[in-house]
């Protein structure tokens, strides 16, 4: 855990772990988490760096289901709020973010003529400013806003990602549950229908029903578009800054 800073283990780890939690859970109820063999294993995964291995791919996958969707979107909530030929915008608070973005960042947007005549390339220019804006507010005490929207729409993001990851080992915990009580079934005097492997199959069930529920493109949109929108927010902040800076430099001594 040590290995992983905040939004790592929210963002990433979190729902790497929510994915293993139908072999988990399974495990607990069976009273096998506590074996040597599995906790040997568990400590061995640990020391070796398996949290990271699982961050990094949730992280592949959530990166690859966010290009997908942005195709889909028509590119990144970002982008779209700073595009001129994009309709449905608030244009007052386009221009207010606009003249911010290419203040903080030195980067002239593209004006619409730019963006009729060469869109791909227009989009290019505005992403170019939007990476610097994300590089001006990483700094999660000045931006607490734009850091919990950030690993809110990462967790989103990742829990999509590897939604059927995470459905797949959900259905496989469930049939390796069902085959153990198909061979106790099989012996005699060992009783396949138990209370222990009745609620094994109901928690795997339960896991699997969350891992229908939980992943949504359009949540994920919504998480997207208000991360958008405090990132921009915080370029009107920084933009008042350094106009403040500047007025207070003219000022005689």
């Amino acid at each position: 855990m040590l290995w992983l800073d905040d939004y790592e283990r929210r963002a990433r780890l979190a729902p790497g772990l929510l994915a293993l939690m139908a072999i988990n859970v399974v495990l607990a109820v069976l009273g096998l988490n506590k074996a040597p063999v599995v906790v040997s294993v568990v400590t061995a995964l640990s020391l070796a760096g398996g949290p990271v291995a699982l961050a990094e791919i949730v992280r592949h996958q959530g990166r690859k289901a966010q290009e997908m969707l942005w195709v889909s979107w028509g590119g990144s909530p970002t982008i779209q709020k700073l595009r001129l030929r994009q309709g449905g915008q608030n244009t007052l608070q386009r221009e207010i973010w606009r003249k911010a973005v290419s203040s903080v960042t030195g980067i002239a947007l593209p004006n619409l003529r730019s963006e009729n005549g060469n869109p791909a390339k227009a989009d290019e220019a505005i992403e170019v400013a939007v990476g610097q804006l994300r590089n001006l507010t990483r700094n999660a005490e000045n931006f607490p806003l734009v850091r919990a929207e950030n690993r809110s729409y990462g967790f989103q993001r990742n829990v999509y990602g590897i939604r059927w990851i995470a459905r797949t080992i959900a259905i496989s915990v469930g049939l390796g549950v069902m085959a153990y009580m198909l061979w106790l079934a099989k012996i005699d005097h060992q009783p396949a229908v138990t209370t222990v492997n009745i609620l094994a199959l109901v928690a795997t069930a339960g896991c699997l029903v969350m891992w229908w529920l939980l992943p949504s493109s359009a949540r994920l949109q919504g998480a997207a578009e208000r991360y958008a929108y405090e990132l921009l927010q915080a370029a009107v902040v920084l933009d008042g800054e350094k106009s403040a800076i500047s007025v207070t430099e003219q000022q005689p001594s």
